[in-house]
């Protein structure tokens, strides 16, 4: 390890290490120190036994040190306000000077008074007419500073356009949603029970926000029993309206994976086999016995063709 020589050091490292052993180190040894007697003190009070001794040195070395840090920020925080005060007071007197540069002043004093009503005390000793002149001042300021700076009015446009894109994308798929769930109440009314129509869509609507959503439980509890064509056709006409296919964010085998988990018991053969995943995966493949219908988009690429949203699709 390369050792700095003294004439290496800049002024500017010497009083960072110096600040560093003042504020830390120095304190750290005497809290240490001082800590011994204060353990030795409060276990000769303490009865025998009842805290360890080197848990008694533990924490008189950790409330020592708080207050130590408590003391430093105080005083700080002390002189920074103090600090902050003198400044405030230099810039008022300055007013003083030059009444043609009263107005820069003032719009750029304006912001500090305002952070500290402790400001107004320390100036007390402005009269009543330069108080009047700086209002004067200021309104000046304002009508000259009408036009917002080019950096700004770019930064703003900037952050609108992020807050216009994701407010847009935000109200886009809550209609997808809202459509959907209309969908869903309407086309599986006959054979879902009212009391667990909310169920049955929460679990359909958590799969039209994530493709890869796996329900953990079988739904089973149907009115008049479906068949696997039925529980594909609906899948499927949810799916094509989120983007279904290839380089798409819905594909057959997102489709066939929910099916199989959730409609588990209506996807096996006559002789009661389950279905395979390569025949799940054809959802839109029909029978004689078909109950729900494929339901192809019309030109909005959203609406159902159900009563509710066959008005607005002619809109």
């Amino acid at each position: 390890m390369k050792i700095d020589s003294p004439s290496s050091i800049t002024s500017r490292e010497a009083s960072i290490r110096l600040e560093w052993i003042s504020t830390r180190i120095l304190p750290g040894v005497a809290v240490l120190l001082l800590s011994i007697p204060l353990c030795q003190w409060a276990d000769s009070v303490l009865p025998d036994d009842i805290v360890p001794v080197y848990v008694i040195y533990m924490m008189s070395v950790t409330v020592l040190w708080s207050t130590f840090l408590a003391m430093q920020y105080a005083f700080v925080g002390i002189a920074q306000t103090r600090k902050t005060k003198t400044h405030a007071c230099k810039n008022q007197t300055a007013t003083n000077d030059s009444a043609a540069e009263k107005a820069v002043f003032l719009l750029e004093a304006m912001p500090i008074i305002n952070e500290s009503e402790n400001i107004d005390t320390i100036c007390e000793a402005e009269t009543a007419e330069e108080i009047i002149e700086a209002e004067v001042a200021e309104e000046v300021c304002v009508v000259e500073a009408g036009e917002i700076p080019k950096e700004n009015h770019a930064s703003i446009t900037y952050q609108q356009g992020i807050d216009d894109f994701y407010q847009s994308q935000a109200e886009s798929q809550k209609k997808k949603l809202d459509t959907i769930h209309e969908y869903i109440l309407y086309i599986m009314s006959p054979f879902v029970y009212e009391e667990d129509m909310d169920e049955f869509c929460t679990d359909l609507l958590k799969f039209a926000t994530d493709h890869n959503y796996r329900p953990e439980n079988e739904w089973k509890r149907f009115k008049t029993k479906l068949s696997s064509f039925d529980v594909r056709h609906l899948v499927w006409s949810i799916a094509i309206r989120l983007g279904l296919g290839k380089g798409k964010v819905y594909s057959n085998d997102d489709c066939a994976c929910y099916i199989e988990r959730r409609f588990a018991s209506l996807c096996v053969t006559a002789s009661g086999e389950p279905l395979s995943h390569s025949t799940l995966r054809n959802l839109t493949v029909t029978s004689n016995s078909d109950q729900i219908y494929c339901d192809i988009q019309g030109a909005d690429g959203l609406l159902f063709h159900i009563p509710s949203q066959l008005g607005l699709e002619k809109d």
